[in-house]
């Protein structure tokens, strides 16, 4: 029965998009709320019925609290149909065109010059890093262990690790520059090549630092979607882009909590020795990748079973001040209030600053212990009427507004970070070089005279 709810819920989505589609409206926040309502609770939850704990990334959680029953799959079908509902309450139509024709496009000889500034920003912490880690290599071979906190670092200043991303977000920026130029017609100068190729070095080079997966996949999506919003063609680059996001994801993390020097040997012999199976590889990356991603649903499951504020009512709120400010340089310890609790929950294990990360609830979740089912419908609903607000008014209303567009995909993405975990500290930190970014950029975009213009009447960059 609960695959038949999922099968359904798929099947709405996918219609509801089609429509979408149909009628000519391009891709735009709500295609992108659809595609991850369909991944995190369409395909994880068929993936987990038939797979089992091999697709899970905390067998723990999966052994103690199951796989979800029919009600946990009629909760998720409401959510998703009261955030429609939400979505598709009719502001005027006057007042949205005020809204959009009242916004100053992003100049692009200005974001440009943001995007120096960052990157040059995003340089410096780098290369602080690498002395800090006693070499180039270093960084990348240590990554995984700095990552998993059995290496640790020293250092009253190693909060400026967030902003270290600068690194990719310039790179980000820059393509959506370049970008906007190729629309423009103007000149795409041997420098600015440079600067792109420099940039796109010092990405790959920040994102191998961090043994993640995300560091690399979320400036690959966001050019995508920024290439895709000015009007470019993506038959082609759809594919490129979902394979290169698939590798990431599947072998990158399996190499990420790995030495690669002695193992990638052993992936390699494992694939050749394998008579009886020679897909093995694509397996171990298909199972690596997919449970990335079950574990909003997973957390969700096994919140059902929890109490009503057993941990704690908004407690992550009432602690967010506090979070901000730079522990190890005021000399005060951490509460780990919620995320403590949750992660405990969720492994099993007494949870301390040394442990590797740590299991969020994920908005469903969060929103059902702390305010119940009747609560976690009402605030979807509402959730849904505040993503139509913030689309509407961050939607550039020049369809060739590349730096516009990548504004928007920021916050896009945001909300998804923040969907998928629960979390608004983890939105507002760790992705607090886009908030900064997008901050410079205003700032640099207000110092333009006069209101929005056609773009025939951009000057020559």
């Amino acid at each position: 029965m609960p695959i038949a709810i999922y099968t359904l819920l798929g099947l709405l989505i996918v219609a509801l998009e089609f429509r979408r589609h149909s009628s000519g409206k391009p891709i735009d926040a709500m295609t992108a709320f659809n595609c991850y309502y369909f991944a995190l609770f369409v395909f994880v939850p068929i993936n987990v019925e038939y797979l089992g704990v091999g697709v899970v990334r905390q067998p723990y959680a999966y052994e103690t609290f199951g796989h979800g029953d029919v009600f946990t799959a009629f909760s998720l079908f409401f959510s998703y149909a009261l955030f429609c509902l939400g979505y598709w309450v009719k502001s005027s139509n006057g007042s949205e065109f005020a809204v959009r024709g009242g916004r100053n496009y992003f100049p692009l000889r200005e974001s440009a010059h943001v995007a120096k500034i960052i990157f040059l920003f995003g340089v410096l912490l780098t290369v602080v890093y690498v002395i800090q880690m006693g070499g180039i290599m270093e960084v990348i071979y240590r990554a995984a262990e700095v990552r998993s906190r059995a290496l640790s670092i020293d250092s009253e200043y190693i909060g400026y690790r967030h902003l270290s991303q600068f690194s990719a977000d310039a790179f980000v920026l820059f393509f959506a520059v370049i970008i906007g130029k190729k629309m423009m017609k103007t000149s795409i100068t041997t420098r600015d090549k440079v600067v792109l190729l420099c940039s796109f070095v010092f990405f790959v080079y920040y994102a191998l630092s961090t043994g993640g997966r995300r560091p690399f996949i979320y400036p690959i999506i966001l050019c995508y979607l920024v290439y895709l919003s000015v009007g470019g063609r993506v038959k082609k680059v759809a594919v490129a882009a979902f394979v290169l996001i698939f590798v990431i994801a599947g072998l990158g993390s399996m190499l990420g909590g790995l030495d690669a020097v002695e193992n990638v040997p052993a992936l390699v012999g494992l694939a050749r020795d394998n008579d009886t199976n020679p897909w093995v590889l694509a397996e171990i990356a298909y199972e690596n990748a997919t449970q990335g991603i079950a574990d909003s649903f997973i957390h969700y499951v096994g919140a059902q079973k929890a109490t009503l504020w057993q941990f704690g009512f908004l407690t992550d709120i009432v602690n967010l001040p506090r979070d901000f400010f730079p522990s190890r340089i005021l000399g005060f310890e951490r509460t780990l209030h919620m995320y403590g609790d949750t992660t405990e929950y969720f492994t099993g294990q007494e949870f301390d600053e040394d442990m590797p990360g740590g299991e969020p609830l994920g908005l469903h979740g969060y929103l059902l212990v702390n305010f119940g089912y009747v609560g976690m419908f009402v605030l979807f609903f509402l959730l849904g009427l505040f993503y139509k607000w913030v689309h509407i008014r961050l939607k550039p209303a020049e369809p060739k507004d590349a730096v516009g567009w990548l504004v928007y995909w920021w916050f896009v993405l945001g909300f998804f970070v923040y969907f998928r975990d629960g979390v608004l500290i983890f939105v507002l930190k760790e992705q607090l070089t886009w908030w900064v970014t997008i901050a410079l950029l205003v700032h640099y975009r207000a110092k333009q005279p006069g209101r929005l213009r056609s773009m025939s009447a951009i000057e020559v960059q």
